[in-house]
């Protein structure tokens, strides 16, 4: 008796690695004809915040609409925050004479963005100061010439911005 006769001693039927192909091939329509039918719920909404020159290096600029705050870095760039905190929902609020903030914030400059749900705090730059560790997200900041091409507008790509 062969080895594999003693470790397997039963046998496939005949038309089982069809019918697998067969099973296998109709989850795989189900599955994407599911994901046609029931597409995820992204919304992107590209927002222009306006004229580049309206940003001042480490001053905050705030959109309370949009749950949206801008800060023009050193560099040159402009940081997008969102004021939504992923993991509980809540909005953030802006403290600019708010202390803690100095210890993480650039030059020293007091202000934070205070999570009332839990008490979580973050400098002006979204980064994470005390009560987690995560940072606040940054959507995408796109700099586009105005139609005129006088001057740069600010365009924040949203993603659901009404969630």
């Amino acid at each position: 008796m062969s080895l594999a006769r003693r470790l397997f001693p039963w046998t496939l039927p005949p038309l089982f690695g069809p019918a697998m192909v067969v099973l296998i091939t109709i989850a795989g329509v189900f599955g994407v004809m599911w994901g046609y039918f029931n597409p995820p719920a992204i919304q992107v909404v590209m927002f222009d915040a306006g004229d580049r020159s309206r940003f001042a290096v480490h001053q905050l600029v705030e959109f309370p609409e949009k749950h949206l705050y801008l800060v023009a870095m050193p560099d040159g760039r402009v940081r997008a925050i969102d004021g939504r905190v992923a993991s509980n929902n809540c909005r953030v609020e802006w403290l600019p004479q708010d202390a803690r903030g100095a210890e993480k914030n650039p030059n020293g400059m007091p202000g934070v963005l205070r999570d009332p749900c839990s008490g979580a705090l973050w400098s002006f730059e979204g980064n994470a100061i005390s009560g987690t560790d995560q940072p606040l997200r940054t959507p995408q900041v796109t700099p586009q010439i105005s139609q005129d091409g006088k001057s740069q507008r600010v365009v924040v790509e949203l993603v659901n911005p009404d969630r």
